[in-house]
């Protein structure tokens, strides 16, 4: 346990105590402008002791309030009671965190603030922001993603498939390929029921048009048939005429209707 130097501290009840090393003593001090010299410590020790004949002299500003009893009139001191010990509840330093220049001294110590906590605080918030909306909106954006894939029946995304693969009869000239995307009916409609014809034709068709591309815009079943509409784009080399042009994009729109045969989603109709 720390000592407490001597000196004048605040004794905790609004005054000026001196404190002698130990204890309390009934040295009062209260501000007075008209107050006489404080008595040294040495004056205030050698008083104690009982050396001198002189009742101890308050301090700077002393004064003792009208009617209570004067220190060394009686032979008693000025309290009834003195401050004797810490005990009683208060000692010049005594608290945690006080500074050894007593009350006074505490209450205008400046306080550290604490504002970098709510900042910090602050901060940890927005980076758990930050990071959730990095990780659950892609979520989001797969989980909606992956229904709209779902929407498409097992059936549907054959249909796409066979329209493809007639893409690509055209293409390559394949009447294997055309064969397996086509019902027999829809082959002797477009007059492709020869494979000999049939490629003629499409070595015509990828020599006129450049780049072709099939983008399938919506897929519908309606009872036991399944409707592919699609954007096909490309670059026609020639124009209406069937005459050599400079390159120019075009577009053409298309619903294939397609129905069930052996297991497979075969082309029927197209316009």
């Amino acid at each position: 346990m720390t000592t407490t130097p001597p000196g004048w501290y605040d004794d905790g009840h609004g005054a000026l105590r001196w404190w002698d090393g130990t204890q309390w003593t009934e040295h009062v001090a209260e501000p007075d402008e008209h107050a006489s010299p404080a008595p040294t410590e040495a004056e205030i020790v050698a008083s104690e002791l009982g050396f001198g004949e002189a009742a101890p002299v308050a301090p700077a500003a002393a004064h003792t309030p009208y009617g209570a009893p004067q220190p060394g009139a009686t032979g008693q001191p000025a309290y009834a009671q003195p401050y004797s010990s810490p005990a009683e509840g208060y000692e010049p330093g005594s608290h945690p965190g006080a500074p050894a220049g007593g009350g006074f001294a505490a209450a205008t110590d400046p306080r550290k603030s604490r504002l970098w906590i709510v900042w910090v605080v602050l901060g940890v918030v927005l980076l758990g922001i930050v990071i959730a909306a990095a990780v659950v909106i892609p979520l989001l954006f797969l989980s909606a993603s992956s229904a709209s894939s779902a929407a498409h029946s097992d059936d549907e995304r054959a249909a796409v498939a066979t329209v493809g693969l007639y893409d690509e009869a055209w293409q390559e000239g394949d009447c294997d390929k055309l064969v397996a995307a086509t019902t027999e009916s829809f082959r002797a409609d477009q007059g492709m029921d020869d494979c000999a014809a049939f490629q003629d034709e499409a070595a015509g068709f990828n020599a006129s048009v450049h780049d072709y591309e099939v983008d399938v815009t919506d897929v519908e079943t309606v009872g036991d048939q399944i409707t592919v509409t699609t954007n096909e784009t490309f670059t026609a080399m020639v124009d209406e005429n069937g005459e050599p042009t400079d390159p120019t994009a075009g577009s053409a729109g298309y619903k294939y209707l397609l129905v069930e045969s052996g297991g497979h989603w075969l082309i029927d109709y197209a316009e």
